[in-house]
Order: structure tokens, then sequence, then C-alpha cells
């Protein structure tokens, strides 16, 4: 995974600013057309806008610093800077599942809904459909559908939700969130049911230990 703070010559706690300052600097400094349409500059310089596309938008940066285990509160504002695509996306939901399925099940599920929610944003919603780049949406759904396995029933909804406006109509999409979500219900459901179950048994129990106390007290009374 690329260091985009080392890119940009930045510190981890560097603020908006700084980055954007930085930014700012070294776009110009390694510009083609301020280096003879140098290809090293060329390279260079697609590296330091990369970079900038994902730590100049805060919901980003934060999806960023989560694949590289360096989460931090923030105030979740966004803003967009830089040219991005679905795959830019793509590529940070998908680096947000590898590192959720090598946590070995060790997941702060506050934390895990916070970062993908905060990027699937009402700004990234519309940008993803306004793309109409079906494919890459498609997998996306996928990535952030495998994450959701690790949160609970309530952030599960919220997210259900949204990938539902990102489906856009599409049966293919509300197919597949449909049977997802029926499967979860089956599943809660089910875990009720095996509750009420034991809850049942238990009462049983319980009363026919009372009817045993109560015949000895009986046998006693009678001695």
């Amino acid at each position: 995974m690329k260091d985009y703070y080392k890119i940009l010559e930045v510190k981890p706690n560097a603020s908006q600013a700084e980055i954007k300052k930085a930014y700012r600097l070294l776009a110009v400094k390694y510009h083609p057309d301020k280096n003879n349409g140098s290809k090293e500059s060329e390279e260079r310089f697609k590296e330091i806008s990369e970079s900038y596309i994902i730590l100049g938008d805060t919901a980003k940066r934060n999806a960023y610093d989560y694949t590289k285990g360096n989460y931090k509160n923030y105030n979740g504002q966004n803003s967009v800077h830089g040219q991005q695509t679905p795959v830019t996306f793509l590529i940070l939901f998908k680096r947000i599942k590898e590192r959720v399925l090598n946590a070995d099940g060790r997941v702060n599920k506050e934390a895990l809904f916070k970062v993908i929610n905060d990027l699937l944003s009402d700004d990234t919603i519309n940008f993803l459909i306004s793309a109409r780049d079906i494919a890459t949406n498609n997998l996306i759904t996928d990535e952030i559908l495998t994450c959701s396995i690790f949160l609970g029933e309530q952030f599960k909804s919220v997210l259900y939700a949204k990938l539902l406006r990102l489906s856009d109509g599409d049966p293919r999409f509300t197919q597949k969130l449909a049977l997802l979500s029926k499967k979860h219900e089956a599943i809660n459901l089910k875990t009720s049911e095996v509750a009420n179950d034991a809850l049942s048994r238990n009462y049983i129990i319980i009363f026919i230990l009372f009817l045993l106390f109560f015949v000895v007290l009986l046998v006693v009374a009678n001695l």
C-alpha cells in the first residue's frame, strides 16, 4: 500500500490545511510543464495527485487511516478535491474489508460502522450513481456487505438503506439486498425461537422442582 503521507511529505497527524498546502507546493514543483515533460516528474505528479485525492477528503482520509491501523476521531466533514472515479472508492472499501478480515475477529464495530457510513455519504452515493459504472458499484456493494457481517443489526440496517439507494432501482442490486435482508431476518427469528424454547424449558424445570419440593413437605408433615 502506498504511503500517501510520505508522498505528500507530511506527518500522519497533519491538518487538512497542511495537506492542501503540501499538495500545492509539490504539484507546482513536479508539474510536467515545469520539467520539460520529464517522465519521472510526470509519474511523481501522478502520485502526488492520487495522494491528495485520498488525503484531501476527510472521509477518504479516515478510511485510508483505518486500513493503516491509524483510526482516529474526526469531524466527518467532507471536502472533495482532485479527480476521483468509482474505482477510488472501490479500492478504499476493499482495503477496509481486507483489514477487517485480517483482524482475527477483533473488530471495533462502532469504528467500522463509522468509517463505512462516512465514506458512503450522500455525496458519494450521488457521485457513484451519476458515474453509471454499474460493475464497480456492484463490487463496492459486495465489499460493504462483507464488512457488515461484523456489525450489529442496527448498523446493518443503516448501510442496507444506503446500498438500496446506491442500487438506483437496478433489479440485480435490489434482489441481492432483499435476499440478504431476508436471510438475516430468518437468522434473527431462529435465534429468538431458540431463546424462547430455552426459556420455556427453564420454566418447566422450575415448576417440576417446585412440585417435588411441595410433595416432600407433605410427606414430612405426615410423618
